[in-house]
């Protein structure tokens, strides 16, 4: 079993990022759970919550995740804190995503990050930044700006996210409260060249789209959108598929259609009802102006994905966020989104 166990992580190296990957890291923690160690266990569990968010299944992080961190606090020293930090990050970007966790709980998780933070001799910049995240989230800019602020004067450390991908947060900031500009300036070194990572500048070319729009920069909004089209690939891009899906329903219907076809599978699978959420609001969008027009081409789960099935998908979702944040943000954003496929129509138009 020893020789299967490790055999099973090996492969996993080569796999695409999908369900399978996931599947063969489930038998690998079988293995270890019967027949090795309590580390080998550990160890094949913080690779599992890795995989899950790199195969677009992030809430399996959370049953992983909580094992590791339940052996890491009975066991001090025995673990890296350094590791259990910051897959506790990704928690904290997760766990707002779920409607079902109550503000109660949520602050609960993000206070004791802050008390490990500060046990384990780490600054406290990662903690302010994901409060920013689970603040726009709800829709409360002032306070998010407080954090913001603290997020930036807090130097950096190891838990820090990469120089690239902290400056993508930072225009997406910007950009979230519509200071356009100022967004646009912040995000300049990655569209220069000078910043990128694994995931930037694929994710900053989303973030840009609406606002290149409302700055009038059409021609720039299409260039980028067709660069970002050929550069995003894999299960975990879904809320960046449904930007690019809005912005070629009005642009380039043919490519609307290609990228909802590569895509709607993925969004009827998500279990994360945020990213859910997200996706089916800009297929709406698209099947609203699909079906404006008579075609002969059936689409994908067709018989399944019919406007009158998204309002409900769409309205209960947002309903369970607003019941828990307790506010109509979600309707708010519901709006504005809408407001942007209308003005991106006027100005197709002529209008």
């Amino acid at each position: 079993m020893k020789q299967r166990y490790y055999g099973l992580r090996r492969e996993v190296w080569s796999m695409p990022d999908d369900k399978r990957k996931l599947a063969v890291l489930e038998e690998a923690i079988r293995i270890a759970d019967q027949y090795m160690t309590e580390s080998d266990a550990y160890d094949v569990r913080m690779d599992y919550s890795a995989a899950a968010l790199e195969c677009g299944c992030p809430e399996r992080l959370f049953i992983s995740f909580s094992w590791c961190l339940a052996k890491f606090e009975q066991n001090p020293g025995q673990y890296s804190s350094y590791s259990i930090m910051w897959h506790y990050k990704w928690v904290l970007n997760q766990i707002w995503r779920l409607p079902q966790f109550s503000l109660e709980q949520i602050e609960a998780v993000f206070a004791d990050f802050e008390r490990k933070c500060k046990q384990y001799g780490y600054t406290l910049r990662a903690y302010y930044q994901q409060k920013v995240n689970f603040l726009l989230s709800q829709g409360h800019l002032e306070e998010a700006a407080s954090y913001h602020k603290r997020w930036k004067e807090t130097p950096r450390d190891s838990l820090s996210d990469c120089l690239a991908c902290e400056q993508n947060l930072f225009g997406e900031y910007y950009f979230r409260i519509n200071h356009l500009k100022r967004g646009m300036q912040t995000i300049k070194p990655i569209l220069d060249g000078r910043l990128s990572c694994r995931s930037v500048p694929h994710t900053t070319y989303s973030n840009m789209i609406v606002p290149l729009l409302k700055l009038g920069e059409f021609d720039r909004a299409i260039d980028i959108a067709k660069r970002a089209f050929r550069s995003i690939e894999g299960p975990s891009y879904l809320p960046e598929y449904g930007v690019f899906m809005e912005f070629f329903t009005v642009t380039d219907m043919p490519k609307a259609v290609k990228l909802y076809e590569r895509t709607i599978q993925l969004g009827l699978e998500s279990k994360m009802p945020w990213d859910r959420f997200q996706y089916l609001l800009s297929v709406r969008l698209f099947l609203q102006q699909w079906s404006k027009a008579k075609r002969r081409k059936k689409l994908a789960e067709s018989e399944k994905v019919t406007l009158a099935w998204l309002d409900e998908e769409i309205g209960a979702l947002a309903k369970a966020f607003n019941d828990r944040n307790g506010n109509d943000y979600m309707h708010r954003f519901i709006a504005e989104k809408e407001q942007n496929i209308s003005r991106l129509l006027k100005k197709i138009s002529g209008g």
